[in-house]
Order: C-alpha cells, then sequence, then structure tokens
C-alpha cells in the first residue's frame, strides 16, 4: 500500500476520492500552461473529492517555497529535502531529465517526464492513469474520474 510506502501520502489519501501526484518544477517551461489550470480544477472543488500533491523538480527549497505559495495555493507538497521525494520519483519513474542519475536511475528506469500528474484513486491506493496532464489540459478531469 502506498501509505507504508510513503507515509506523507497518508492525509491526502485519506481524506480525497482522487490524489494527483504532480511531478514538475517551476522553470520547467512544459509544466508554465499545466500548472494554473490544475490550480483551477483544485480550487473548484466543493468537497473533498480531490487532492494535488506537489513532488518538485525545483533546484532549490526556496525555489520550491516560492512556486508553491505563488502558483500552487493550498496544495499538499513534499518536503524538499525529503527521502520520500526522491523515493516516490524512483517509483513513479518520473522525474526531470537532469535528476536521473542523482536518483542513481538508468535513463530506462525514467518513465515520465514533467510534468506529469499521475492520479490515484484514493480508496483502492492505486494508479488510475499517468495521463493526468492530458486530461486537464483538455478540461476532462473531473468528469472522466467522476469528480465534482
Amino acid at each position: 500500500m502506498l501509505t507504508s510506502k510513503f507515509p506523507s501520502l497518508a492525509s491526502s489519501l485519506a481524506s480525497s476520492k482522487v490524489l494527483g501526484l504532480y511531478f514538475a518544477s517551476s522553470w520547467c517551461p512544459d509544466c508554465t500552461p499545466v500548472t494554473p489550470r490544475l490550480k483551477t480544477i483544485f480550487e473548484s472543488q466543493a468537497g473533498n473529492d480531490f487532492s494535488v500533491v506537489y513532488v518538485s523538480s525545483d533546484r532549490s527549497e526556496e525555489q520550491m517555497k516560492e512556486t508553491m505559495e505563488k502558483s500552487h495555493g493550498k496544495w499538499g507538497m513534499i518536503p524538499f529535502d525529503s527521502s520520500e521525494k526522491d523515493e516516490l520519483k524512483k517509483n513513479f519513474g518520473c522525474c526531470a531529465g537532469s535528476e536521473v542519475f542523482q536518483l542513481g536511475m538508468s535513463p530506462f528506469d525514467r518513465k515520465y517526464g514533467i510534468p506529469t500528474l499521475v492520479l490515484i484513486d484514493c480508496e483502492k491506493q492505486e494508479v488510475i492513469s499517468f495521463d493526468g496532464v492530458q486530461d486537464v489540459m483538455s478540461g476532462e478531469l473531473l468528469a472522466k474520474y467522476g469528480l465534482s
């Protein structure tokens, strides 16, 4: 189960229907159009159906905190210096290309770059999609996963 491997996700998994793990950074040009759309979707939720946790590829803790305050609002986040952040990246194969060797991964271990939005069914604690960014950009996220 995800909560035993990644305890910092426990609260989000317990309080939502769908959890989005958002692998991104402030310096990534491909993340720039996705982040504000994801924020709008997150903020449009009346209940607790959808939560987002930011898994940062920012280059410093200061950069990550500034990005969170300016662009992400009330999302959860994995602490910058947490080993859990690196383990999430390795577990899901999601990271910036510049992080692959730093994380001890081979290029074949990296399945997804940034931005990637991994959607997780909170009750089953199973991945339901690695294509959350596409769902956000197409406007289909809420309807596709039965969110309000």
